[in-house]
Protein backbone atom coordinates (compact mmCIF):
# COMPACT_ATOMS: atom_id res chain seq x y z
CA UNK A 1 0.00 0.00 0.00
CA UNK A 2 1.31 3.72 -0.87
CA UNK A 3 2.17 5.49 2.34
CA UNK A 4 2.17 9.50 2.01
CA UNK A 5 4.48 9.89 4.31
CA UNK A 6 6.95 7.34 3.27
CA UNK A 7 6.55 8.92 -0.49
CA UNK A 8 7.11 12.08 1.06
CA UNK A 9 10.22 11.12 2.99
CA UNK A 10 11.85 9.01 -0.33
CA UNK A 11 11.52 12.07 -2.74
CA UNK A 12 13.12 14.20 -0.41
CA UNK A 13 16.20 11.54 0.01
CA UNK A 14 16.51 9.08 -2.99
CA UNK A 15 19.12 11.46 -4.14
CA UNK A 16 21.28 11.99 -1.29
CA UNK A 17 21.35 8.13 -0.03
CA UNK A 18 21.34 4.93 -1.31
CA UNK A 19 18.15 3.09 -2.03
CA UNK A 20 19.06 -0.02 0.36
CA UNK A 21 19.74 2.49 3.07
CA UNK A 22 16.74 4.12 2.69
CA UNK A 23 14.90 0.62 2.63
CA UNK A 24 17.05 -0.29 5.80
CA UNK A 25 16.40 2.57 7.68
CA UNK A 26 12.50 2.21 6.77
CA UNK A 27 12.31 -1.10 7.49
CA UNK A 28 13.69 -0.57 11.25
CA UNK A 29 10.85 2.38 12.08
CA UNK A 30 8.07 -0.27 10.72
CA UNK A 31 7.23 0.39 7.14
CA UNK A 32 7.12 -3.40 5.15
CA UNK A 33 8.93 -4.45 1.97
CA UNK A 34 4.89 -4.40 0.39
CA UNK A 35 4.60 -0.77 1.44
CA UNK A 36 8.22 0.42 0.58
CA UNK A 37 7.83 -1.14 -3.06
CA UNK A 38 4.32 0.46 -3.29
CA UNK A 39 5.66 3.97 -2.14
CA UNK A 40 8.79 3.88 -4.35
CA UNK A 41 6.65 3.41 -7.19
CA UNK A 42 4.90 6.42 -6.45
CA UNK A 43 7.80 8.29 -5.71
CA UNK A 44 9.34 7.99 -8.92
CA UNK A 45 6.31 8.36 -11.17
CA UNK A 46 6.09 11.93 -9.80
CA UNK A 47 3.47 14.37 -7.26
CA UNK A 48 0.26 12.56 -7.09
CA UNK A 49 -3.25 14.48 -6.54
CA UNK A 50 -2.95 13.54 -2.39
CA UNK A 51 0.80 14.31 -2.56
CA UNK A 52 0.27 17.70 -4.22
CA UNK A 53 -1.98 18.59 -1.23
CA UNK A 54 0.65 17.81 1.41
CA UNK A 55 3.28 19.73 -0.67
CA UNK A 56 1.04 22.83 0.08
CA UNK A 57 1.57 22.58 3.62
CA UNK A 58 5.36 23.01 3.52
CA UNK A 59 8.50 23.06 4.82
CA UNK A 60 7.17 22.39 8.10
CA UNK A 61 5.86 19.01 7.11
CA UNK A 62 9.26 17.76 6.23
CA UNK A 63 10.88 18.85 9.08
CA UNK A 64 8.20 16.94 11.24
CA UNK A 65 8.59 13.38 9.61
CA UNK A 66 11.27 11.91 11.39
CA UNK A 67 9.45 12.40 14.12
CA UNK A 68 6.32 10.90 12.59
CA UNK A 69 8.02 7.73 11.22
CA UNK A 70 9.64 7.46 15.07
CA UNK A 71 6.16 7.12 16.27
CA UNK A 72 5.14 4.74 14.20
CA UNK A 73 3.44 7.38 11.65
CA UNK A 74 1.16 8.83 14.08
CA UNK A 75 0.66 12.43 13.96
CA UNK A 76 3.39 14.68 14.63
CA UNK A 77 3.63 15.09 18.46
CA UNK A 78 2.85 18.31 19.83
CA UNK A 79 5.65 19.64 22.27
CA UNK A 80 4.80 17.21 25.85
CA UNK A 81 3.88 19.25 28.97
CA UNK A 82 7.44 20.38 29.90
CA UNK A 83 9.17 20.21 26.38
CA UNK A 84 11.57 22.77 25.72
CA UNK A 85 10.19 26.29 25.20
CA UNK A 86 11.54 29.76 25.15
CA UNK A 87 12.58 29.94 29.06
CA UNK A 88 11.89 26.73 30.06
CA UNK A 89 14.80 24.27 31.25
CA UNK A 90 13.59 21.06 31.82
CA UNK A 91 11.43 18.63 30.28
CA UNK A 92 8.57 16.18 32.01
CA UNK A 93 8.14 13.08 30.31
CA UNK A 94 4.53 10.97 30.04
CA UNK A 95 5.20 8.58 33.24
CA UNK A 96 5.85 12.57 35.33
CA UNK A 97 10.20 11.62 35.25
CA UNK A 98 12.06 14.99 35.30
CA UNK A 99 15.25 15.66 32.96
CA UNK A 100 17.03 19.11 33.29
CA UNK A 101 18.28 20.47 29.82
CA UNK A 102 21.61 21.41 28.96
CA UNK A 103 21.94 25.42 28.44
CA UNK A 104 20.70 25.47 24.56
CA UNK A 105 18.97 22.16 24.71
CA UNK A 106 15.43 21.49 23.65
CA UNK A 107 13.03 17.99 23.58
CA UNK A 108 11.09 16.56 20.91
CA UNK A 109 8.96 13.42 22.29
CA UNK A 110 6.77 11.21 20.78
CA UNK A 111 5.62 7.76 20.84
CA UNK A 112 6.74 4.38 19.40
CA UNK A 113 3.48 2.80 19.25
CA UNK A 114 0.13 3.62 18.72
CA UNK A 115 -0.77 2.84 22.81
CA UNK A 116 1.32 5.16 24.01
CA UNK A 117 3.65 2.36 25.65
CA UNK A 118 6.84 3.59 24.65
CA UNK A 119 7.66 7.12 24.40
CA UNK A 120 10.80 8.29 22.46
CA UNK A 121 12.30 11.48 23.45
CA UNK A 122 15.44 13.13 21.34
CA UNK A 123 17.48 15.61 23.77
CA UNK A 124 19.36 18.16 21.07
CA UNK A 125 20.67 21.44 20.19
CA UNK A 126 17.57 24.15 19.74
CA UNK A 127 17.03 24.21 15.89
CA UNK A 128 18.37 20.80 15.04
CA UNK A 129 16.99 19.17 11.85
CA UNK A 130 14.81 16.13 12.79
CA UNK A 131 15.57 13.86 10.50
CA UNK A 132 19.32 13.79 12.22
CA UNK A 133 17.14 11.53 14.67
CA UNK A 134 17.36 8.79 12.16
CA UNK A 135 20.80 8.09 11.66
CA UNK A 136 22.36 7.27 15.09
CA UNK A 137 25.75 7.71 13.27
CA UNK A 138 25.09 11.44 13.71
CA UNK A 139 24.28 11.12 17.28
CA UNK A 140 27.99 11.84 18.57
CA UNK A 141 28.66 14.98 16.41
CA UNK A 142 25.68 16.76 16.73
CA UNK A 143 25.29 16.77 20.50
CA UNK A 144 21.96 14.63 19.81
CA UNK A 145 20.89 12.25 22.70
CA UNK A 146 17.69 9.59 22.31
CA UNK A 147 16.15 8.24 25.63
CA UNK A 148 13.55 5.51 25.78
CA UNK A 149 11.14 4.73 28.64
CA UNK A 150 9.34 1.54 28.90
CA UNK A 151 7.85 -0.71 31.17
CA UNK A 152 10.02 -2.22 32.66
CA UNK A 153 10.29 -5.87 32.36
CA UNK A 154 11.84 -6.64 35.09
CA UNK A 155 9.91 -5.12 37.59
CA UNK A 156 9.86 -6.75 41.23
CA UNK A 157 12.87 -8.72 40.69
CA UNK A 158 15.55 -8.68 42.87
CA UNK A 159 17.71 -10.19 39.97
CA UNK A 160 16.83 -7.16 37.42
CA UNK A 161 19.90 -6.11 36.51
CA UNK A 162 21.60 -9.53 35.88
CA UNK A 163 18.92 -10.22 33.93
CA UNK A 164 19.28 -7.47 31.71
CA UNK A 165 23.05 -7.74 31.33
CA UNK A 166 22.44 -10.88 29.69
CA UNK A 167 19.56 -9.29 27.38
CA UNK A 168 22.05 -6.23 26.66
CA UNK A 169 24.88 -8.80 25.81
CA UNK A 170 22.60 -10.63 23.56
CA UNK A 171 21.06 -8.02 21.82
CA UNK A 172 24.54 -6.49 21.00
CA UNK A 173 26.10 -10.23 20.30
CA UNK A 174 23.37 -11.03 17.62
CA UNK A 175 24.03 -7.72 16.10
CA UNK A 176 27.66 -8.12 15.54
CA UNK A 177 28.67 -5.64 17.34
CA UNK A 178 32.02 -5.03 18.96
CA UNK A 179 31.59 -3.23 22.36
CA UNK A 180 33.17 -2.97 26.18
CA UNK A 181 32.56 -4.80 29.36
CA UNK A 182 29.21 -4.04 31.08
CA UNK A 183 29.98 -1.45 33.86
CA UNK A 184 26.92 -0.71 36.93
CA UNK A 185 26.50 2.79 37.34
CA UNK A 186 24.01 4.78 39.73
CA UNK A 187 21.61 7.82 39.03
CA UNK A 188 20.07 8.88 42.40
CA UNK A 189 18.59 5.63 43.69
CA UNK A 190 18.16 4.31 39.98
CA UNK A 191 20.79 1.49 39.78
CA UNK A 192 21.44 0.84 35.72
CA UNK A 193 24.19 -0.51 33.34
CA UNK A 194 26.13 1.29 30.58
CA UNK A 195 28.39 -0.27 27.85
CA UNK A 196 30.54 1.63 24.96
CA UNK A 197 30.39 0.03 21.40
CA UNK A 198 33.02 0.50 19.12
CA UNK A 199 31.28 -1.10 16.13
CA UNK A 200 29.98 -0.89 13.77
CA UNK A 201 29.35 2.61 14.74
CA UNK A 202 30.88 3.99 18.14
CA UNK A 203 27.71 4.82 20.95
CA UNK A 204 26.80 4.99 24.38
CA UNK A 205 24.48 2.76 25.86
CA UNK A 206 22.27 3.53 29.25
CA UNK A 207 19.92 1.77 31.26
CA UNK A 208 18.23 2.53 34.13
CA UNK A 209 15.71 0.42 36.21
CA UNK A 210 12.90 1.96 37.98
CA UNK A 211 10.50 0.66 39.55
CA UNK A 212 7.67 0.67 37.07
CA UNK A 213 10.06 1.92 33.63
CA UNK A 214 13.23 1.39 32.13
CA UNK A 215 15.02 3.91 30.89
CA UNK A 216 17.30 3.98 27.83
CA UNK A 217 19.37 6.34 26.98
CA UNK A 218 21.85 6.37 23.60
CA UNK A 219 24.35 8.78 22.69
CA UNK A 220 27.45 8.85 20.50
CA UNK A 221 29.95 9.32 22.80
CA UNK A 222 29.57 9.69 26.31
CA UNK A 223 30.54 13.29 27.25
CA UNK A 224 30.02 15.96 29.65
CA UNK A 225 26.14 16.69 27.59
CA UNK A 226 25.24 13.01 27.50
CA UNK A 227 26.44 12.78 31.71
CA UNK A 228 24.49 15.96 32.66
CA UNK A 229 21.29 14.58 30.90
CA UNK A 230 21.45 11.21 32.60
CA UNK A 231 22.41 12.17 35.69
CA UNK A 232 19.66 14.62 35.76
CA UNK A 233 17.09 12.12 35.34
CA UNK A 234 14.82 11.99 38.18
CA UNK A 235 11.98 10.00 39.11
CA UNK A 236 8.86 10.58 41.55
CA UNK A 237 8.62 6.80 41.23
CA UNK A 238 12.03 5.44 41.81
CA UNK A 239 12.66 2.80 44.24
CA UNK A 240 16.04 0.64 43.57
CA UNK A 241 15.18 -2.55 42.91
Amino acid sequence: MVKTDVVTYLRANLKKHPLQALRGQLAEEGVSEEDFNDSLKAARAGPSRASRTLLTVGVALVAALAVLLLSHREPPPTPAKGAATAGESAFVGHTGYIIRLPKGYEAVAGFKDEAKTIEIVHFCRAGTDPTNFLNEALFGQMGIVRLEVRTNPFAGSLTGLEHLGRAITQQLTVHGAKFSPLKSIQVASLRGLQVEVQLPDPSVKTYCLGEDVMYEFDGGQDDDTYRDIINSLHDPHAEAL
